[in-house]
């Protein structure tokens, strides 16, 4: 059975850079050999200060690149895949952090491991563990479930969601559609559901 370490190595995709300025909010990561990122995936990196506890620092990919490290010019590329200039392809994702614990914002050092980030840890890093009524809001790219805070749906905190799509292809009447579905058929509203079914 794979320990912790294990499991860790497994998930790592890559490691911060060094060539792009970290940020607390906002960094770089170069994707190892292997791997790849998309937009919307969950990462998670981690530093220690000096003289502090590890700070992990989560967060959303929200670019990914692909380009040949040694080629100057456009034409290069067709040298390098003949062989006679030497090159390299190198993958990058942007990711703009959603969450810091514990609140200490310094940016990632670059090398650090990253990995994405699953289970627990994931619901960490959207903020899904500190929502008491989680309402199933659709699933990500990776088939992972997305949830929205029915307090700021039902009146409790807030009543108010926002729908945006382009305009005339049934996108945001279909989700608006399926969210009803999803308030009344998914247990969010507990013993509440009961009086908003027919008799």
């Amino acid at each position: 059975m794979a320990d912790e370490t294990d499991v860790g190595r497994e998930l790592m995709v890559g490691r911060v850079l060094g060539t792009e300025p970290s940020t607390p909010l906002e960094f770089w990561v170069g994707v190892a050999e292997g791997q790849y990122l998309q937009l919307d995936e969950v990462v998670t990196t981690e530093r220690t200060p000096p003289g502090g506890e590890p700070v992990q620092i989560a967060g959303v990919v929200t670019q990914v690149t692909a380009k040949i490290d040694g080629a100057r010019f456009d034409s290069d590329i067709f040298l390098i895949e003949d062989g006679i200039l030497p090159g390299e392809m190198s993958e990058a994702a942007q990711v703009t952090a959603t969450r810091v614990e514990p609140e200490v914002y310094v940016p990632p050092l670059p090398g650090a491991a990253v990995q994405k980030a699953r289970g627990k840890e994931r619901e960490r890093a959207l903020f899904f563990d500190g929502m008491t009524k989680k309402l199933p809001a659709g699933v990500t790219r990776d088939n992972e479930p997305i949830y929205i805070n029915l307090e700021f749906l039902d009146g409790t905190k807030g009543a108010h969601v926002n729908i945006s799509g382009i305009s005339g292809i049934a996108t945001k009447t279909s989700y608006a559609t399926f969210l009803l579905y999803s308030l009344f058929n998914s247990g969010a509203l507990g013993r509440v559901t009961r009086s908003t079914q027919r008799p």
